[in-house]
């Protein structure tokens, strides 16, 4: 077997050891974290020695996908992972298929969520396993998370520019998010047996978020919960089958490298990616919320900002947590500031893929978050604002574009007339329905960010009932229209 197997097996009997004697003992309780997370905001709810399963009687099996499990036994993350399980296939059909349904994909998304299953528990028990020295988990942690990039780099999965529809390769199904979460996990001192179940929960591989912290909110009864985050949904729904499938139409527009066509790209496909990634984050949280989970919210009104510092406290809110966690905090007690923004965004263009325009993405990225910080040193505002729409637009160009060539071609921003508006004149009326509630969902959150309802950046205008039967109504009018393609951006491995 080798040394890891053998230490796995050490590893497992000592679990089980510990499960029997919590269940004779009824002793089992809230344990204390061997350490505290860096970030007391994202704080899970593991305990710091994990426990195994046993075996489960038919009649307890109903407690398994029931709320009632304590938040620290095995079987509430358990029976968490059984419930998505089975909403997986629900929640797909939901989104993609809804005006037809196949058995294929149906079965296809559930034999993928097993696959990480098994991955998840191989990774796992090797650190719990084999975490006796602080130079092995400070290796780990960094090759667990750089995994994601050594696949890219192999082609077992695809850079992820978000122009194009997920894997096939059923085998990576999810990678990118739960390598993210366990390398969190490891550093923070938080994995244990437990993370199995969270961090590959059918649900959270969707689209994310990536599980930093997975904590139960049964205190709340149903009805209020539902009234909470049933919104979510509504909103995560119309931001996902209102704009982001429909503007699918649209990726043509690629190909065309003059200035105007390239800024008219980057513009609507910045469009397309907040409206799909932030939709399926919303609707997961709505989901997650509703059955008495509570997980991060992946999006925060991110264009509710003033430079570009604050677009990306909103934007994929728990990468930047995995991010500032593994690589800035470190990087800056040792180098400093600035050097420390440049790994993060090195780091983060890796984990996206290995291609040259995610290269040039990074250190652009990096570039306009650190002039940022000089202007706002000197009390400036209007041109951080500046940068941050450069950064925005020219940002997407670039991380869209995983043809170099191509990409150099159009950074010279050549001029070549208004070929652009010809193209756009010529979309479907669904697309340019789509266009403009995007850029008026965009705007309002621009423009009225000092707004009682916007300035919590958590959706509370959309989430106004009014609003919300605004947003049910256009978004099955436009449900079943069939206009472009369904599928999760960062859903693609």
């Amino acid at each position: 077997m080798g040394p890891l197997g053998l230490a796995l097996v050490h590893y497992a009997w000592k679990e089980v050891v510990a499960a029997a004697a919590s269940v004779r003992g009824r002793g089992e309780g809230i344990s204390t974290p061997r350490s505290q997370a860096l970030n007391a905001g994202h704080r899970m709810s593991f305990s710091s020695a994990g426990r195994v399963l046993t075996r489960t009687p038919a009649s307890d099996f109903s407690i398994l996908l029931s709320s009632k499990a304590h938040p620290d036994n095995f079987n509430f993350y358990i029976g968490w992972w059984l419930k998505s399980f089975v909403l997986l296939g629900l929640s797909y059909q939901l989104l993609f298929s809804l005006s037809y349904f196949s058995w294929d994909v149906f079965s296809k998304n559930l034999w993928a969520s097993l696959i990480p299953l098994l991955f998840c528990s191989l990774i796992v028990l090797a650190a719990l396993a084999l975490d006796h020295t602080h130079q092995f988990k400070f290796k780990f942690k960094y090759v667990v998370f750089f995994s994601i990039t050594i696949t890219s780099a192999l082609g077992l999965t695809k850079t992820l520019t978000g122009s194009h529809a997920e894997s096939t390769n059923i085998i990576m199904y999810g990678f990118s998010f739960y390598t993210a979460s366990i390398a969190y996990l490891i550093h923070s001192q938080q994995l244990s047996a437990k993370s199995i179940a969270v961090v590959s929960n059918p649900l959270l591989l969707i689209t994310g978020p990536i599980a930093t912290y997975f904590r139960p909110i049964r205190h709340y009864s149903f009805k209020k919960r539902f009234a909470y985050f049933f919104p979510y949904i509504v909103v995560g729904l119309f931001l996902h089958q209102a704009i982001a499938t429909p503007l699918t139409t649209t990726f043509d527009l690629i190909s065309l490298t003059d200035i105007f066509s390239s800024c008219a790209f980057a513009i609507i496909f910045e469009l397309f990616v907040y409206a799909n990634f932030c939709g399926l984050s919303l609707l997961i949280y709505g989901v997650c919320g509703v059955l008495g989970v509570k997980v991060p919210l992946n999006f925060k009104q991110p264009f509710s900002s003033t430079n570009i510092v604050e677009y990306w406290r909103g934007w994929h809110t728990t990468l930047s947590v995995v991010l500032k966690s593994l690589f800035y905090a470190p990087t800056k007690q040792i180098l400093g500031t600035f050097p420390a923004i440049l790994l993060v965004y090195l780091a983060s263009a890796m984990w996206h893929g290995i291609t040259l325009n995610f290269v040039v993405w990074g250190l652009f990225h990096a570039s306009v978050f650190i002039l940022t910080i000089l202007f706002l040193r000197r009390r400036a505002s209007v041109i951080p604002f500046a940068l941050m729409i450069v950064g925005i637009v020219v940002g997407r160009a670039i991380f869209s574009d995983s043809d170099f060539h191509r990409l150099l071609e159009k950074l010279t921003f050549k001029y070549d007339g208004l070929i652009v508006l010809s193209k756009l004149t010529a979309l479907t009326g669904m697309t340019k329905l789509a266009l403009s509630l995007g850029i008026l969902f965009v705007t309002a959150e621009m423009l009225f960010q000092k707004c009682k309802y916007f300035k919590q950046r958590n959706y509370k205008f959309y989430r106004i009932p009014v609003i919300q039967l605004i947003l049910l109504i256009i978004t099955l009018s436009t449900i079943f229209d069939g206009s472009g393609v369904d599928y999760a951006v960062y859903g693609q491995r």
